[in-house]
């Protein structure tokens, strides 16, 4: 059995080698493996291009490390100084403990946080005194205003959730965003009470993992384990074979792990209506500027993994890591790093580095500063996404020899990618 995967990101090398590894050869085109997913070195600070971590909650990234050999190479966050500022009227504000990603569970930090007024934090008091309700999907700012008011969609549900997946709150859907809150909703009313109530006990863990190395260390294992040829594939057809390096090449089966946007036109003389169902779904594109300062030039304390900027404090910064506090041993002693991410691909370094140099009281010049570029790289679970998604795995089925896997269907983080490619495989194995 012969196998195309189309797409060399953390997909299509994760699904090649769970291929491999069932005796399938399969091969990976992609010009440029790895996808958005990269490290690099500057002046000893070890630098991700692309996204550098994944929950620890979710453990399909961990278990394929663990089964290459690289689990002694895993490191946590540095939680003991995890705390996130939100900008607020020009002002740093340290977002309340106890979230749950949008929900409070603890009320003496909400009373006595500076970022929300007094009408929210009466209305996440209160929203515990819900009934269950369903509602039809609807967007995450709609969601999030009807529990808590639309103070906390615009200084707690919008920064978060742009800094993650690169849209709007009020585009996203919340069923497929926030999918264990609406299904709280449904069973208690109350996503409060449905959080308190499923509160896992502390693990001792950290909330993000990543690699010592960085993740750019696992692309590097993957395709040292796998055959990837470093050429686009520009056409699909029925039978199945695909068309690269300037000829047509036959195969059992082809996996299509390029991206939603990707993946639709090289689908249309394969099914017209998948094609457009996988063209329907956007995406939005990024950019990370990432500075260097010698650590004695940077005044304020780097006491907090970073800051959030919402919508109505923001300019060329969405978000910013601070690289030395949230990842021990990627910076040395002597340097600080700030990692300043925005979904304006196009922000200069001007705007950048002038507004990192406002906010943080920054006077003196940079020792580096890198910029990395990821258009149309950010799919966007918008309302409705999960009724197209069913439209699409309908599609699929009826089309023996074609699979799709990546970030745009049912996940965008790193361990969604690795579970997504682990399904294609298990799929083309069984049959």
């Amino acid at each position: 059995m012969r196998v195309a995967v189309v797409g060399g990101g953390i997909t299509g090398l994760s699904c090649a080698y769970y291929l491999g590894r069932a005796g399938i050869d399969a091969i990976v085109f992609d010009p440029a493996p790895g996808g958005f997913i990269g490290t690099i070195t500057i002046d000893g600070c070890i630098l991700e291009t692309g996204p550098e971590s994944w929950l620890a909650a979710k453990p399909w990234a961990e278990e394929l490390i663990r089964e290459i050999g690289m689990g002694d190479r895993l490191t946590g966050s540095n939680d003991a100084q995890r705390r996130t500022y939100v900008l607020r009227q020009g002002r740093f504000v340290t977002l309340p403990e106890g979230l749950q990603m949008l929900v409070p569970t603890r009320i003496a930090p909400v009373i006595q946080t500076h970022l929300f007024g007094w009408e929210t934090k009466v209305r996440m008091g209160l929203e515990i005194f819900r009934s269950p309700r369903a509602f039809p999907d609807r967007s995450v700012a709609d969601f999030v205003e009807d529990h808590f008011g639309s103070e906390a969609v615009e200084y707690l549900a919008e920064p978060l959730l742009a800094g993650v997946y690169g849209g709007s709150p009020y585009d996203l859907s919340a069923a497929s965003v926030l999918p264990k809150f609406v299904e709280y909703e449904q069973r208690f009313g109350s996503v409060v009470v449905g959080t308190l109530r499923d509160k896992r006990k502390p693990t001792g863990q950290s909330i993000f993992k990543s690699l010592r190395g960085g993740v750019g260390t696992l692309i590097d294992a993957l395709v040292s384990r796998v055959n990837v040829v470093r050429a686009p594939v520009e056409a699909i057809a029925p039978g199945w074979s695909v068309f690269a390096e300037g000829g047509w090449q036959n195969f059992d089966h082809v996996v299509v792990a390029c991206g939603a946007n990707r993946a639709a036109p090289l689908t249309a003389a394969v099914d017209p209506v998948l094609s457009e169902l996988l063209g329907a779904i956007p995406h939005s594109g990024s950019s990370i500027w990432t500075f260097g300062y010698h650590r004695e030039d940077i005044r304020h304390p780097l006491d907090a993994f970073g800051f959030l900027v919402p919508k109505p404090e923001r300019g060329a910064i969405m978000a910013c890591t601070w690289l030395q506090t949230k990842w021990l041993g990627r910076v040395p002693p002597d340097k600080a790093v700030f990692r300043c991410f925005s979904t304006d691909q196009d922000v200069t370094r001007e705007a950048s580095e002038t507004e990192l140099r406002r906010l943080m009281g920054i006077d003196a010049e940079p020792i580096f500063a890198v910029n990395h570029r990821w258009p149309a790289s950010m799919p966007q679970y918008t309302v409705g996404h999960t009724e197209r998604i069913r439209a699409v795995q309908a599609r699929i089925a009826d089309i023996p020899g074609l699979h799709l896997a990546g970030n745009a269907y049912n996940g965008i983080g790193i361990p969604d990618c690795v579970r997504s490619a682990k399904q294609a495989a298990d799929a083309i194995t069984a049959g």
